[in-house]
């Protein structure tokens, strides 16, 4: 459960407000509130991929919630053989999310565990660490490994934030942790939990999917 201060956080960075005046607000609050800014946000990536008969529609989403105290990531992802149109083979991905703690390690989340080719994580240990330019325009999330208390450096999943490229962000090796698919993501004013509940078209396409594989030459005989 969420502290009260943590909750407070969280309601005046919803608020958008204009930058605060540091010296009217305690140092380590305007530093959360900083940290907030920077990396509170949601983001969104879909690619298709064609082939001969049919193709994979990729969707992905994820958003980071700093509280002043903890960390939660929430990410869904999935991808769907297309045999029609986006609409017709629509399929919704979970939610899933875990929360870390600074200085604490916690349990990779069971939802990484549940294939094959993610066995390889299977009673591993995770921890968040931080970092953040002065003037809040660049950071990065970095999550580490860890087998029996000793840091596994082959795989250090790791988000990138910079103001600079109109709030896009790297997620580097966070593919292998939790089946996000791509690295780069733009920023979505939508919240993540209304991402990908419904699909993309209202109704079937199939006709405007049939024009374009001819013109791509993906059709065959």
């Amino acid at each position: 459960m969420r502290s009260l201060r943590s909750l407070c956080l969280l309601k005046v960075h919803s608020l958008r407000l204009p930058a605060l005046d540091p010296s009217l607000i305690p140092p380590n609050l305007a530093k959360d509130i900083k940290i907030m800014g920077l990396f509170n946000k949601s983001f969104i990536d879909r690619d298709q991929y064609y082939e001969l008969g049919g193709s994979f529609v990729y969707q992905d989403a994820l958003s980071i919630q700093y509280d002043g105290a903890s960390w939660t990531i929430l990410y869904r992802s999935n991808h769907f053989y297309m045999d029609c149109c986006p609409h017709c083979n629509f399929v919704e991905p979970e939610l899933e999310q875990f929360t870390l703690e600074e200085g604490k390690l916690a349990p990779v989340p069971p939802q990484s565990n549940s294939e094959n080719r993610h066995q390889r994580y299977k009673d591993l240990m995770m921890s968040v660490s931080f970092t953040m330019e002065e003037d809040g325009t660049y950071g990065k999330i970095e999550l580490k490994l860890f087998k029996d208390s000793v840091h596994i450096p082959i795989l250090n999943p790791t988000i990138w934030m910079d103001k600079g490229r109109r709030w896009e962000a790297d997620f580097i090796g966070f593919n292998r942790l939790a089946d996000i698919q791509n690295e780069r993501y733009i920023e979505t004013p939508d919240p993540i939990q209304d991402v990908f509940t419904t699909p993309l078209y209202h109704s079937c396409i199939e006709k405007a999917i049939n024009k374009l594989n001819w013109d791509l030459d993906l059709t065959y005989e």
